[in-house]
């Protein structure tokens, strides 16, 4: 009996796994930087949901020249680090918050954040309500050790 009952468990694992490993092939095989005129870009949706109920969707937008600025490994990898970092910093405040992927925004952004990369430096804006906030850094500043 015990063995019937471990190959049952098995099989609901392995076809439990084996849908989830289709949603996550789906993600690797999808293209985060599209080139239009001359830039990468990147976007990236996020539902944070707060433990009082409410919820803030964030939407994060990256550009930089395609061509001898920064690489589109690096420029992906800033990218998300920047993102995350916000997105933790949000559900920090909250104990109970939990974030999502979004494939879009449903309606309107309550945060946006625009991450500008250029030969000089980068700039990341926040927009939240009437809100704007701009950082802006030389590359060199931003690197020192």
């Amino acid at each position: 009996m015990k063995k019937n009952y471990s190959i049952l468990i098995a099989l609901m694992l392995f076809f439990s796994l084996n849908s989830f490993g289709q949603g996550i092939q789906a993600k690797l095989l999808k293209d985060m930087v599209t080139i239009a005129n001359g830039k990468m870009i990147i976007e990236d949706f996020t539902l944070i949901s707060l433990s009082n109920g409410q919820s803030i969707q964030i939407k994060s937008y990256g550009e930089a020249p395609a061509n001898g600025v920064i690489s589109r490994d690096n420029f992906v990898a800033l990218f998300s680090y920047l993102v995350t970092h916000n997105n933790d910093e949000i559900t920090k405040a909250d104990e109970g918050a939990t974030s999502k992927d979004l494939e879009e925004i449903i309606g309107n952004a309550d945060v946006i954040i625009n991450i500008y990369m250029a030969k000089s430096g980068i700039q990341m804006e926040v927009k939240a309500g009437n809100e704007t906030e701009r950082d802006t850094f030389k590359w060199e500043d931003l690197f020192k050790q």
